[in-house]
């Protein structure tokens, strides 16, 4: 009896070890989702962000060391592991956001998908009780909708749970081809977008990104 506990014992504990290895392992194809990184691409958006500071309240200044890769909807809707950043470079949450994600991408490795969803976005208004769509959004941009259905946020301006929408910023984490998890916005003390965030502020912020890889 006491040798089949014992078994039993070792058994439970090789799963655990076998199961953390298993996850760590998923985990770190998130983080090395990308082969390489297109200085070009880089810079761009470098400029992108860095170009639109004369003319906006938040100042964005971005290393050149930037691991960001360009993304359309289908690569994004195939991509099986990685880190996907939604947004446009005038949205000010988005600029907020943009110095502590790259950061903390930095920091930790991680290579960050970008698409841009300025313009591929549908558009909905409440009219007499009824959802209409005043803009279709691109093919590609309801696909993702539907890809990754149970992990965005609800459309709030139609008060319809079901009806979901890509917020700006938001930060997906892609695992095996599912969406697993999201950070969205900066952080809660933040309610002016326009007031860039101060140093904890950041800390926090990158602290939320980095959590996924963390837990």
């Amino acid at each position: 009896m006491k040798r089949t506990i014992t078994y039993l014992l070792l058994f439970g504990i090789l799963i655990h070890f076998y199961s953390c290895d298993s996850e760590a392992k998923s985990k770190n194809a998130v983080k090395n989702s990308a082969v390489s990184i297109d200085n070009k691409e880089a810079q761009q958006f470098k400029k992108e962000l860095e170009s639109l500071n004369d003319s906006t309240s938040v100042q964005v200044i971005l290393p050149d060391s930037i691991p960001i890769i360009y993304a359309n909807e289908d690569e994004i809707l195939n991509l099986q592991n990685g880190v996907v950043l939604f947004g446009w470079p005038k949205c000010p949450w988005f600029r907020n956001a943009v110095e502590p994600l790259i950061e903390f991408a930095n920091e930790d490795h991680v290579r960050i998908y970008y698409l841009n969803i300025h313009d591929i976005r549908d558009f909905k208004e409440l009219e007499d009780g009824k959802v209409i769509t005043t803009k279709k959004g691109s093919a590609g941009y309801q696909a993702l909708l539907d890809k990754f259905k149970d992990i965005w946020n609800p459309y709030t301006a139609v008060g319809v749970d079901s009806i979901k929408r890509i917020s700006s910023p938001t930060v997906l984490y892609i695992e095996k081809g599912k969406g697993v998890s999201k950070v969205v916005s900066t952080v809660v003390s933040q309610t002016d977008p326009k007031v860039k965030l101060d140093s904890t502020q950041r800390e926090e912020l990158k602290a939320r990104y980095r959590r996924y890889f963390t837990s």
